[in-house]
């Protein structure tokens, strides 16, 4: 497996994809088809660079499939567009993070940026960063989303802390936070429909 290939630019990631296929580039469709059963069924070494190939892959398409979905999202205060955004988003991530999506007045998406990353169960988030991140890009309102890799989309009491200590913070520059929403899976929890805004 390619260590932190999201850490990888796109460039990076076609070129690996690249000169991977060149091992399976053939004359015709039969024979390439006999040189991936070939490698599929030779030691687990082949095999783990067909895996790491194929996981290069996805990760491409998720990012183009994000940023098509960033190009389209005109309105965020729509917890169903927000939540169809983020999905995406978390897709395969085994690791809690904390992604910050900034937009403007008219509620447009200007930028979404995974700022903080952890572990398995947590995540240290840093309010001065948010709050610095947000006058940089000028945003008007936040909203906030972290991922449960366990499975369970339902917000811990830390999680509502953490909202009101940005909700507060970020109060102070005239920056409003729209919604938080825990992503897990396909399933999501919005702060703002249960009344914990």
């Amino acid at each position: 497996m390619i260590a932190n290939q999201e850490q990888l630019s796109d460039m990076q990631l076609e070129d690996l994809l690249l000169s991977g296929a060149r091992g399976l580039h053939a004359q015709t469709p039969t024979i390439r088809a006999e040189q991936v059963v070939r490698i599929v069924s030779t030691p687990a070494r082949r095999l783990s660079t067909l895996d790491s190939l194929l996981s290069c892959a996805r990760e491409l398409s998720r990012r183009r499939r994000i940023r098509t979905m960033q190009q389209e999202a005109t309105d965020m205060t729509s917890p169903d567009t927000a939540s169809r955004f983020l999905i995406e988003h978390y897709d395969d991530r085994s690791y809690e993070s904390f992604l910050v999506l900034f937009v403007d007045a008219q509620h447009r998406l200007i930028a979404a940026e995974e700022m903080f990353r952890g572990t398995l169960t947590q995540t240290s988030v840093y309010p001065r960063e948010v709050v610095k991140r947000a006058l940089e890009l000028n945003a008007a309102a936040l909203l906030f989303s972290h991922n449960h890799p366990s499975g369970v989309a339902e917000p811990s009491r830390a999680d509502e802390f953490l909202t009101t200590t940005l909700k507060s913070a970020l109060a102070l520059v005239d920056v409003r936070v729209l919604d938080h929403i825990v992503v897990a899976g396909d399933r999501t929890t919005s702060f703002a429909e249960r009344g914990l805004l």
